[in-house]
């Protein structure tokens, strides 16, 4: 790399002189930072999961770090360490540590050392190129020293990790990490804390939806079950912007040294001073005396620490009345969803009643006339349910080879249903709520029979029986505004304001029996 750098041609020497002052320490620009994400296309850094610790976050998070340590760290790591903010913080306030930068990335990892090569510091940091996880996993903690691990690990989701990479990171992460969706973040977590030494201490930044997802219940149990450590959770608010290049709602753990008595878990929310410096207002301590809540937010520890408050009615888990589950993922909405006047031509059965998106839905019932209506408005209504019978038909014959001509048996869902054009059946659900909004949930009593599209979730009613009235019983209590506030209080919150329902989330609401 170095030798590629020189056969360049030498930049202006004006240029080369503001480089150099922009690099120097104490520069409130990261001249490194912005240069990788010059050099690093957005979509790689994504792929990469790659986002630059803002200078105040990083001093929050070494600041409530020192606050769980007894003594400076004999040996500090920093995971993923991009072009270094946690090894230049390291350097600067703990300049007699020994510290450790591991990155995969060889250009940024060449940026860190350029970083350090210019810092006014008589310590210089070990750098390591290769797999954190690998590396971490493979050595052993000295039993009289003391580590300190501080970083932002890549963000990188589970669906952009290759086979390779993710039974690797499996094997780091063992039984905390047993489901197949936990994102790199959550597996250096997990990697670390299996290898924790009793003198040894966590300062993570992370992305917040662990704290309440399924692939991260073994983690979190993990950590409820370190009696003997102090663990404090702080979360940023929705609204603020943690990396100016990707809209993530983040979060900070701190894991601190093995003490010889019972420590507390605290929940810290992070608000802004008006330095622009970041402050934590502390909202709940916890002794973790009884099991293990089902998420680590705020209104989870709230429920934990405070006496359940009476109810006027009766509540029962949604699952025990009704099943939940994501639209029909066709594959391909253009040829699958057709108008009224695509599907004028072709035999009844080979199509039936769908909703592509409540957005045009009516605010309470979709009836059969409202049906009716947002055909006439050009929405496509209705979904092909075609199979080797209907395929008997001309129609559906020529149908099928325009699905053929247009590549649609090669998209992926269709691949792998045989034939390519049968789309899954499912039961029609008497209830369709969205899944994502920033204000209220759209819930639509289903009474037109449609089967809606994957952007809409369904509820259909175990018990038959009078389901119609059973089911405007229950959708008007989740319109509700006590029926949104309980949606609201189980969707997951991102950085944009925008609330996210989970299928596994709505079946466990719990709402009033009827």
């Amino acid at each position: 790399m170095a030798s590629w750098a020189k056969a360049a041609p030498r930049p202006p020497s004006r240029l080369v002189q503001r480089a150099w002052a922009a690099i120097e320490p104490g520069n409130t620009t990261d001249i490194l930072a912005n240069l990788y994400e010059r050099i690093v296309a957005g979509p790689n850094r994504r792929h990469l999961g790659t986002f630059f610790t803002p200078p105040r976050v990083l001093d929050y998070m070494v600041e409530h770090t020192k606050q769980v340590l007894s003594h400076d760290p004999d040996i500090i790591i920093d995971p993923g360490a991009g072009v270094g903010a946690f090894t230049e913080g390291a350097l600067h306030h703990w300049p007699h540590s020994q510290i450790y930068a591991i990155d995969v990335n060889i250009v940024t990892l060449g940026l860190l050392a350029a970083r350090c090569a210019v810092l006014d510091s008589p310590n210089q940091p070990t750098f390591v190129h290769g797999d954190y996880l690998e590396w971490i996993t493979g050595i052993e903690p000295e039993p009289l020293k003391s580590r300190l691990v501080i970083g932002n690990p890549p963000y990188t989701r589970h669906q952009l990790l290759d086979r390779k990479t993710k039974d690797a990171a499996h094997a780091a992460s063992g039984p905390l990490c047993p489901n197949g969706q936990a994102g790199l973040s959550t597996h250096f977590l997990a990697a670390t804390l299996r290898t924790l030494g009793p003198q040894d201490s966590i300062c993570f930044l992370l992305p917040a939806n662990w704290l309440e997802t399924r692939y991260a219940r073994e983690v979190r149990t993990h950590l409820w079950q370190l009696h003997s450590r102090a663990i404090q959770i702080h979360t940023f608010p929705h609204e603020a912007v943690i990396f100016p290049s990707a809209q993530v709602s983040a979060m900070i753990i701190i894991v601190g040294p093995e003490k010889g008595t019972e420590q507390p878990m605290s929940y810290h929310s992070v608000t802004h001073r008006a330095t622009q410096s970041f402050q934590a207002k502390r909202l709940t301590k916890i002794q973790r005396k009884k099991t293990c809540p089902p998420s680590f937010t705020a209104d989870a520890f709230a429920t934990e620490t405070t006496k359940p408050r009476k109810t006027a009615a009766p509540r029962i888990a949604l699952s025990s009345v009704a099943v939940v589950r994501r639209g029909v993922a066709t594959g391909d909405n253009e040829f699958f969803l057709r108008r009224d006047s695509e599907v004028a031509d072709l035999p009844k059965e080979a199509y039936v009643p769908a909703l592509p998106s409540l957005r045009n839905a009516p605010e309470q019932d979709l009836t059969p006339a409202a049906h009716q209506a947002l055909g006439a408005s050009g929405v496509r209504r209705w979904l092909l349910r075609l199979d080797a019978a209907s395929a008997q038909s001309e129609a559906v014959r020529a149908l099928i080879s325009e699905g053929e001509s247009r590549g649609t048996p090669e998209r992926y869902l269709c691949r792998m249903r045989t034939p390519w054009f049968a789309v899954e059946r499912t039961p029609i659900p008497d209830i369709l709520i969205s899944p994502m909004t920033k204000a209220r949930f759209r819930v639509v009593q289903n009474m037109a029979g449609a089967t809606p599209t994957n952007s809409i979730y369904g509820i259909r009613l175990i018990d038959r029986i009078n389901s119609v009235e059973s089911a405007q019983k229950l959708a008007s209590w989740l319109r509700s505004d006590e029926g949104q506030q309980a949606l609201l209080s189980i969707a997951r919150r991102h950085s944009d304001g925008l609330f996210k329902l989970e299928p596994r989330a709505l079946s466990n609401l719990d709402v009033p029996i009827q």
